[in-house]
Protein backbone atom coordinates (compact mmCIF):
# COMPACT_ATOMS: atom_id res chain seq x y z
CA UNK A 1 0.00 0.00 0.00
CA UNK A 2 1.79 3.13 -1.21
CA UNK A 3 -0.11 6.17 0.01
CA UNK A 4 2.54 8.71 -0.92
CA UNK A 5 1.67 8.26 -4.64
CA UNK A 6 -2.08 7.86 -4.60
CA UNK A 7 -2.68 7.13 -8.29
CA UNK A 8 -6.43 7.22 -7.78
CA UNK A 9 -6.68 10.87 -6.73
CA UNK A 10 -9.29 12.32 -9.05
CA UNK A 11 -10.32 15.57 -10.63
CA UNK A 12 -13.88 16.75 -10.02
CA UNK A 13 -15.98 18.76 -12.46
CA UNK A 14 -19.43 20.14 -11.57
CA UNK A 15 -21.67 21.88 -14.07
CA UNK A 16 -24.97 23.65 -13.36
CA UNK A 17 -25.71 21.45 -10.36
CA UNK A 18 -29.29 22.03 -9.17
CA UNK A 19 -31.41 20.34 -6.53
CA UNK A 20 -34.79 21.11 -5.00
CA UNK A 21 -37.19 19.31 -2.71
CA UNK A 22 -40.95 19.18 -3.28
CA UNK A 23 -43.41 21.25 -1.26
CA UNK A 24 -46.27 19.79 0.73
CA UNK A 25 -48.59 17.30 -0.94
CA UNK A 26 -51.56 19.66 -0.70
CA UNK A 27 -49.68 22.39 -2.53
CA UNK A 28 -49.65 24.84 0.38
CA UNK A 29 -45.85 25.24 0.26
CA UNK A 30 -43.67 25.78 -2.77
CA UNK A 31 -40.75 23.53 -3.67
CA UNK A 32 -37.56 24.32 -1.76
CA UNK A 33 -34.66 25.21 -4.05
CA UNK A 34 -31.44 24.10 -2.35
CA UNK A 35 -28.72 24.09 -5.03
CA UNK A 36 -29.01 27.00 -7.42
CA UNK A 37 -26.55 26.04 -10.17
CA UNK A 38 -23.06 25.05 -9.01
CA UNK A 39 -20.07 25.18 -11.37
CA UNK A 40 -16.74 24.07 -9.95
CA UNK A 41 -13.49 22.40 -10.99
CA UNK A 42 -11.26 20.62 -8.48
CA UNK A 43 -7.79 19.44 -9.50
CA UNK A 44 -6.35 16.04 -8.68
CA UNK A 45 -4.94 16.01 -5.17
CA UNK A 46 -6.39 19.40 -4.25
CA UNK A 47 -7.79 20.16 -0.79
CA UNK A 48 -10.84 22.43 -1.18
CA UNK A 49 -12.85 23.77 1.74
CA UNK A 50 -16.42 25.09 1.64
CA UNK A 51 -17.84 27.71 4.00
CA UNK A 52 -21.37 29.05 4.02
CA UNK A 53 -24.28 29.98 6.29
CA UNK A 54 -26.10 27.37 8.35
CA UNK A 55 -28.82 25.61 6.38
CA UNK A 56 -27.58 26.78 2.99
CA UNK A 57 -27.45 23.24 1.56
CA UNK A 58 -23.85 22.16 2.13
CA UNK A 59 -24.74 18.59 3.15
CA UNK A 60 -27.13 18.24 0.20
CA UNK A 61 -24.34 19.48 -2.06
CA UNK A 62 -21.92 16.84 -0.76
CA UNK A 63 -24.40 13.98 -0.98
CA UNK A 64 -25.26 14.88 -4.59
CA UNK A 65 -21.57 15.16 -5.43
CA UNK A 66 -20.90 11.75 -3.87
CA UNK A 67 -23.80 10.14 -5.74
CA UNK A 68 -25.82 9.45 -2.59
CA UNK A 69 -28.78 11.31 -4.09
CA UNK A 70 -29.43 12.52 -7.63
CA UNK A 71 -29.28 16.09 -8.92
CA UNK A 72 -32.32 17.56 -10.62
CA UNK A 73 -30.13 19.17 -13.25
CA UNK A 74 -26.47 19.36 -14.12
CA UNK A 75 -23.59 16.92 -14.01
CA UNK A 76 -20.99 15.56 -11.60
CA UNK A 77 -17.86 14.13 -13.22
CA UNK A 78 -15.12 12.45 -11.19
CA UNK A 79 -12.27 11.71 -13.58
CA UNK A 80 -14.75 12.24 -16.44
CA UNK A 81 -17.24 9.64 -15.10
CA UNK A 82 -20.30 9.87 -12.89
CA UNK A 83 -19.94 9.45 -9.12
CA UNK A 84 -21.52 5.99 -9.33
CA UNK A 85 -18.36 4.84 -11.16
CA UNK A 86 -15.95 6.41 -8.66
CA UNK A 87 -14.69 5.45 -5.22
CA UNK A 88 -15.83 8.24 -2.88
CA UNK A 89 -14.94 8.15 0.80
CA UNK A 90 -17.57 10.03 2.84
CA UNK A 91 -17.01 11.16 6.43
CA UNK A 92 -20.27 12.23 8.00
CA UNK A 93 -20.77 14.87 10.67
CA UNK A 94 -22.29 12.22 12.98
CA UNK A 95 -19.23 9.99 12.60
CA UNK A 96 -19.94 8.16 15.87
CA UNK A 97 -23.16 6.76 14.41
CA UNK A 98 -21.33 5.59 11.29
CA UNK A 99 -18.98 3.32 13.27
CA UNK A 100 -20.17 -0.21 14.00
CA UNK A 101 -20.15 -0.76 17.77
CA UNK A 102 -20.11 -4.57 17.45
CA UNK A 103 -16.91 -4.55 15.36
CA UNK A 104 -13.43 -4.12 16.76
CA UNK A 105 -11.61 -0.97 15.71
CA UNK A 106 -9.43 -2.80 13.19
CA UNK A 107 -12.49 -4.39 11.57
CA UNK A 108 -14.24 -1.01 11.44
CA UNK A 109 -11.35 0.33 9.38
CA UNK A 110 -11.32 -2.79 7.20
CA UNK A 111 -15.09 -2.89 6.60
CA UNK A 112 -15.10 -1.21 3.14
CA UNK A 113 -12.72 -3.92 1.93
CA UNK A 114 -15.22 -6.56 3.05
CA UNK A 115 -17.80 -4.90 0.81
CA UNK A 116 -15.30 -5.23 -2.04
CA UNK A 117 -15.03 -8.97 -1.40
CA UNK A 118 -11.61 -9.08 0.30
CA UNK A 119 -11.02 -11.95 2.73
CA UNK A 120 -10.67 -11.33 6.46
CA UNK A 121 -6.90 -11.80 6.60
CA UNK A 122 -6.28 -9.57 3.57
CA UNK A 123 -8.51 -6.72 4.69
CA UNK A 124 -7.16 -6.75 8.26
CA UNK A 125 -3.60 -6.63 6.96
CA UNK A 126 -4.39 -3.69 4.67
CA UNK A 127 -6.09 -1.88 7.55
CA UNK A 128 -3.02 -2.41 9.76
CA UNK A 129 -0.73 -1.15 7.01
CA UNK A 130 -2.83 1.96 6.56
CA UNK A 131 -2.93 2.78 10.26
CA UNK A 132 0.83 2.30 10.50
CA UNK A 133 1.50 4.49 7.47
CA UNK A 134 -0.73 7.22 8.82
CA UNK A 135 0.86 6.95 12.25
CA UNK A 136 -2.51 6.61 13.99
CA UNK A 137 -2.19 5.18 17.48
CA UNK A 138 -5.55 3.45 17.93
CA UNK A 139 -6.05 0.26 20.01
CA UNK A 140 -6.91 -2.20 17.25
CA UNK A 141 -8.57 -4.86 19.42
CA UNK A 142 -10.81 -2.41 21.26
CA UNK A 143 -14.22 -1.11 20.28
CA UNK A 144 -15.29 2.38 19.13
CA UNK A 145 -17.12 3.17 22.37
CA UNK A 146 -13.81 2.82 24.24
CA UNK A 147 -12.19 5.58 22.17
CA UNK A 148 -12.16 9.34 22.69
CA UNK A 149 -14.08 11.53 20.28
CA UNK A 150 -10.88 12.44 18.46
CA UNK A 151 -9.85 8.80 18.12
CA UNK A 152 -13.31 7.89 16.80
CA UNK A 153 -13.01 10.61 14.19
CA UNK A 154 -9.57 9.39 13.12
CA UNK A 155 -10.98 5.85 12.93
CA UNK A 156 -13.70 7.04 10.55
CA UNK A 157 -11.11 8.87 8.42
CA UNK A 158 -8.94 5.74 8.20
CA UNK A 159 -11.97 3.69 7.19
CA UNK A 160 -12.76 6.16 4.40
CA UNK A 161 -9.17 5.94 3.13
CA UNK A 162 -8.62 2.18 3.35
CA UNK A 163 -10.03 1.45 -0.12
CA UNK A 164 -7.90 4.19 -1.70
CA UNK A 165 -10.73 6.54 -2.71
CA UNK A 166 -10.68 8.83 -5.71
CA UNK A 167 -12.19 11.62 -3.61
CA UNK A 168 -12.56 12.11 0.14
CA UNK A 169 -15.63 14.08 1.23
CA UNK A 170 -15.76 15.47 4.78
CA UNK A 171 -18.99 17.03 6.13
CA UNK A 172 -18.10 19.20 9.16
CA UNK A 173 -16.07 16.33 10.62
CA UNK A 174 -14.88 18.27 13.69
CA UNK A 175 -18.26 19.65 14.76
CA UNK A 176 -18.66 17.25 17.70
CA UNK A 177 -15.10 17.57 19.01
CA UNK A 178 -14.12 19.74 21.95
CA UNK A 179 -11.98 22.82 21.34
CA UNK A 180 -8.58 21.35 22.21
CA UNK A 181 -9.21 18.07 20.37
CA UNK A 182 -10.13 19.97 17.20
CA UNK A 183 -6.59 21.38 17.00
CA UNK A 184 -4.85 18.04 17.26
CA UNK A 185 -7.23 16.27 14.86
CA UNK A 186 -7.01 19.18 12.41
CA UNK A 187 -3.22 18.81 12.26
CA UNK A 188 -3.51 15.04 11.86
CA UNK A 189 -5.93 15.55 8.94
CA UNK A 190 -3.37 17.84 7.31
CA UNK A 191 -0.64 15.25 7.89
CA UNK A 192 -2.80 12.48 6.42
CA UNK A 193 -3.56 14.59 3.34
CA UNK A 194 0.13 15.39 2.84
CA UNK A 195 0.85 11.64 2.86
CA UNK A 196 -2.03 10.54 0.65
CA UNK A 197 -2.68 13.59 -1.58
CA UNK A 198 -6.24 12.36 -1.92
CA UNK A 199 -8.54 14.91 -3.55
CA UNK A 200 -10.44 16.27 -0.55
CA UNK A 201 -13.65 18.29 -0.31
CA UNK A 202 -14.11 19.63 3.22
CA UNK A 203 -17.12 21.48 4.66
CA UNK A 204 -16.56 23.47 7.84
CA UNK A 205 -18.52 26.03 9.86
CA UNK A 206 -15.20 27.40 11.16
CA UNK A 207 -13.67 29.77 8.61
CA UNK A 208 -10.25 29.80 10.30
CA UNK A 209 -10.14 26.01 10.18
CA UNK A 210 -11.20 25.97 6.53
CA UNK A 211 -8.42 28.37 5.54
CA UNK A 212 -5.83 26.53 7.62
CA UNK A 213 -6.41 23.19 5.90
CA UNK A 214 -7.13 24.03 2.30
CA UNK A 215 -5.54 25.00 -0.99
CA UNK A 216 -8.68 26.90 -1.91
CA UNK A 217 -11.66 28.26 0.00
CA UNK A 218 -15.09 28.29 -1.69
CA UNK A 219 -17.62 30.69 -0.15
CA UNK A 220 -21.27 29.77 -0.50
CA UNK A 221 -24.47 31.81 -0.53
CA UNK A 222 -27.78 31.38 1.23
CA UNK A 223 -30.38 29.09 -0.35
CA UNK A 224 -30.58 28.39 -3.19
CA UNK A 225 -26.87 27.75 -2.74
CA UNK A 226 -24.40 29.11 -5.26
CA UNK A 227 -20.71 29.93 -5.23
CA UNK A 228 -20.10 33.58 -4.44
CA UNK A 229 -16.29 33.55 -4.38
CA UNK A 230 -13.25 31.27 -4.58
CA UNK A 231 -10.12 32.30 -2.68
CA UNK A 232 -6.74 30.71 -3.35
CA UNK A 233 -4.68 29.90 -0.23
CA UNK A 234 -0.99 29.81 -1.23
CA UNK A 235 0.29 29.42 2.33
CA UNK A 236 3.29 27.11 2.76
CA UNK A 237 2.87 23.56 4.07
CA UNK A 238 3.05 21.90 6.47
CA UNK A 239 1.11 24.52 8.41
CA UNK A 240 1.33 25.03 12.15
CA UNK A 241 -0.57 27.22 14.59
CA UNK A 242 1.98 30.01 14.07
CA UNK A 243 0.60 30.61 10.58
CA UNK A 244 -2.61 31.94 12.17
CA UNK A 245 -0.60 35.01 13.27
CA UNK A 246 0.94 35.77 9.88
CA UNK A 247 -0.07 38.68 7.67
CA UNK A 248 -0.99 36.49 4.68
CA UNK A 249 -3.39 34.47 6.83
CA UNK A 250 -4.99 37.68 8.20
CA UNK A 251 -5.43 38.99 4.66
CA UNK A 252 -7.18 35.81 3.43
CA UNK A 253 -9.31 35.66 6.59
CA UNK A 254 -10.36 39.31 6.22
CA UNK A 255 -11.23 38.88 2.53
CA UNK A 256 -13.34 35.81 3.27
CA UNK A 257 -15.19 37.44 6.18
CA UNK A 258 -15.90 40.60 4.19
CA UNK A 259 -17.39 38.58 1.32
CA UNK A 260 -19.42 36.43 3.70
CA UNK A 261 -20.82 39.41 5.62
CA UNK A 262 -21.82 41.13 2.38
CA UNK A 263 -23.72 37.99 1.35
CA UNK A 264 -25.54 37.83 4.69
CA UNK A 265 -26.70 41.45 4.36
CA UNK A 266 -28.37 40.84 0.98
Amino acid sequence: MELESNHRAASVRLRNLRKSFPGSANGQSAPLDVLGGIDLDVDKGEFVSFFGPNGCGKTTFLTVLAGLQPADEGTVAINSAGPEHAHVGFIFQNYRESLYPWLRNLDNVAFPLELQGAGRIERREKARQLLNLLGLDIPLDGYPYQLSGGQQQLLSIARALVFNPDVLVMDEPFASLDYSTRFSVRDLVQEIWLKTRTTTLFVSHNIEEAIYLSDRLVLLSKKPMRIIKEISIPLPRPRTASILEQEDFFRIHAEALKTFKEEMLQ
